[in-house]
């Protein structure tokens, strides 16, 4: 095994410590940045929702009650504090001013500063949710969710880290069509939009009309977002855990591929001269 195979490990933790440091560096930015967003998400959800099942006299919707609404919201809000946002990368920016070429130089791959940068991130918000988790827990008893069983909650974070390195490898290949666009900040919000219905991150997928909900089930959103928390819930079990396993690492390797071939094309035509 060469030494550069053998030293990429300490490169990646060496990285993601600076990442860390730089995302901790301005303590209101890292407040509204890191630990709010998404939270004022399932409390209006959850007034939307409270007006439905109102109108509807309290009739369930596809076996979710307001309170087993409610827990949805507030779980599918933890889990997607796990997954990258999509401006946690810069390598538009990079290439649009021209001076991504220092990377042909550098003696790493430029991935490692990817990886880096989503396990800093990972490492930040999974001590977020547990502090959240806690403090709703001890302030809202009556309406905060707890996993079905321990089983449930190791197959959940599973599947959600392994999704969440699915958007990230997203996020790199969309950032990365700037070698031939210059609207790839547009594509990210739309992609952002899209993965966010797909995951079920306002609507569960398991309310949805069956087709749309067989169509997802071959996407990774769902398998990061949505089924991992009826996966909590107790809603979903071990079989449909292990189909989502296999959507998501073929998911990976497919993504993974997408993404080298981008990062390699695209340098090859890259001029360095900027936008």
């Amino acid at each position: 095994m060469s030494t550069a195979v053998l030293r990429w490990p300490r490169l990646v933790a060496v990285a993601a410590g600076y990442e860390l440091r730089k995302a901790t560096a301005f303590r209101v930015g890292f407040l509204l940045r890191e630990v709010m967003v998404g939270l004022p998400r399932p409390v209006v959800m959850s007034l939307v929702y409270l007006a439905i099942f109102r109108s509807r006299g309290g009739e369930p919707i596809a076996g979710y009650d307001f309170d087993g609404m409610v827990a949805y919201l507030i779980l599918v809000a933890l889990m997607m504090k796990l997954v990258p946002h999509e401006w946690l990368l810069d390598l538009a920016d990079q290439i649009f001013e021209g001076y991504v070429t220092k990377f042909l130089v550098m003696p790493f791959p430029y991935f490692t500063m990817v990886l880096a940068r989503w396990l800093q991130y990972v490492a930040v918000q999974a001590g977020v949710v547990l502090v959240l988790w806690t403090a709703g827990a001890l302030l809202l008893p009556r309406w905060w969710p707890a996993p079905a069983t321990g089983l449930a909650f190791a197959q959940a974070a599973l599947l959600a880290l392994l999704g969440g390195y699915c958007f990230i490898l997203t996020y790199f290949i969309l950032n990365a069509l700037a070698f031939w666009l210059d609207v790839v900040w547009t594509l990210l919000i739309m992609m952002r939009f899209i993965t966010g219905f797909v995951g079920g991150l306002l609507v569960p997928i398991s309310i949805m009309p069956g087709p749309l909900r067989s169509l997802f089930h071959w996407a990774f959103p769902y398998w990061t977002l949505s089924a991992p928390v009826e996966l909590m819930l107790g809603r979903l079990g071990t079989a449909d855990f292990v189909g989502g396993l296999k959507v998501l690492l073929l998911s990976v390797v497919l993504l993974q591929l997408l993404a080298t071939v981008t990062w390699r094309r695209g340098l090859a035509r890259h001029q360095g001269v900027g936008m």
